[in-house]
């Protein structure tokens, strides 16, 4: 299956399943506990009761609205969550990374993505986006850590991101899966309560000594229906997100030329990043990232490290190789549940392509 087609079957299931979720807080808050609770009341008075459960309480047209209003609302509060912790300065469009993201959507006839370079020892790029805007968040540490042509190569891989289209809809669907975590873990609040009461939050105190009732209910009847859609959006997410890797390396690849920079940054970044010692699923914006770490935030800088000078083609294939063969262990099994497919994977697919093009020079 290509990217596109596989972008807009994601595409298509994450907007049912957004659908779906309103439709079915709408049905749980707007008719199953009122109407539990007025049954309830009545069958103690009368002995007798009858349930209509199979309805809306709003019409069709305005569950519509409300749904359009959800996804829309995802757009632009998905793009302003991500940045919200990262500041621009002035001067930003005249520093030597944002030239290089100039000079790579010029050559991928893109509109110019916006660039934040934030002062942090973490290697870390991602690029975040709504519909036609996207910006390109670098730390300091990654430019410190990589020469020029690995810069190049890792920024080539964000513009891919934007040229193909994915980085507005990742940006959406972790921020949806996000909130439907969340959903999920509020209607647990009971449970919590029983389970774990010394680790609630003010606002999971203030809910249990007003609302009790509402919270016994809302985990007896509504967490049962809410507990599909984290794991639906996580699957979303990782499908979208290891697909959209491999499009974007091969691409960054096309663009600068140079397969080798991009599988020596790769290494470097690997190296420097480690593997993750928290489940993937419960860091929904790591699937943002060029690896699978955390999107620093902070204040933007004017002071930029040097740029390291380019190694040579030789040196790279040599550092690859070694890489590949036995300087790093063997990596955890794929089982499908990472954001990002195996380093090592990546890592090879560049060296064959870089294998190919020395083929046919």
């Amino acid at each position: 299956m290509t990217l596109r087609l596989r972008i807009g079957a994601v595409l298509g299931v994450f907007v049912a399943v957004t659908g779906v979720f309103v439709l079915a807080l709408l049905w749980a808050y707007g008719v199953l506990v009122p109407r539990l609770v007025g049954g309830t009341i009545v069958f103690l008075q009368h002995g007798a009761v009858e349930l209509d459960l199979v309805r809306l309480p709003v019409s069709w047209l305005t569950a519509l609205v409300l749904i359009v209003g959800f996804l829309a609302a995802q757009t632009y509060y998905g793009y302003q969550r991500v940045l919200a912790g990262t500041h621009g300065s002035a001067g930003d469009e005249d520093h030597a990374v944002a030239r290089t993201v100039r000079r790579l959507a010029m050559r991928t006839d893109i509109p110019e993505p916006a660039v934040r370079v934030v002062a942090d020892e973490t290697a870390s790029c991602y690029t975040v986006g709504r519909l036609t805007d996207a910006t390109i968040v670098v730390t300091t540490g990654l430019i410190d850590r990589l020469d020029a042509d690995e810069l190049e190569a890792v920024l080539a891989h964000e513009i891919a991101h934007v040229a193909n289209r994915d980085v507005t809809l990742m940006t959406i669907t972790t921020l949806f899966l996000e909130t439907a975590d969340r959903a999920y873990h509020a209607a647990r609040l009971a449970r919590r309560a029983l389970a774990e009461p010394r680790e609630l939050s003010d606002g999971g105190r203030i809910a249990l000594y007003w609302f009790l009732p509402l919270v016994a209910l809302t985990y007896v009847f509504v967490a049962p229906l809410l507990w599909v859609f984290p794991a639906v959006a996580d699957w979303a997410t990782r499908t979208l997100s290891r697909s959209r890797e491999f499009a974007a390396d091969a691409a960054a690849a096309r663009i600068t030329g140079n397969p080798m920079a991009l599988a020596s940054a790769l290494v470097t970044l690997s190296e420097t990043t480690g593997t993750p010692e928290t489940d993937l699923r419960t860091a929904k914006t790591r699937a943002l990232c060029i690896v699978p770490t955390d999107p620093v935030t902070g204040a933007d800088t004017s002071s930029l490290p040097r740029i390291g000078r380019p190694t040579t083609d030789a040196r790279r294939r040599e550092r690859v190789t070694s890489w590949l063969e036995a300087a790093t262990p063997p990596g955890p099994v794929d089982d499908g549940s990472a954001t990002h497919p195996p380093v090592d994977d990546r890592v090879r697919r560049l060296s064959e392509m870089a294998a190919e093009r020395r083929g046919r020079a």
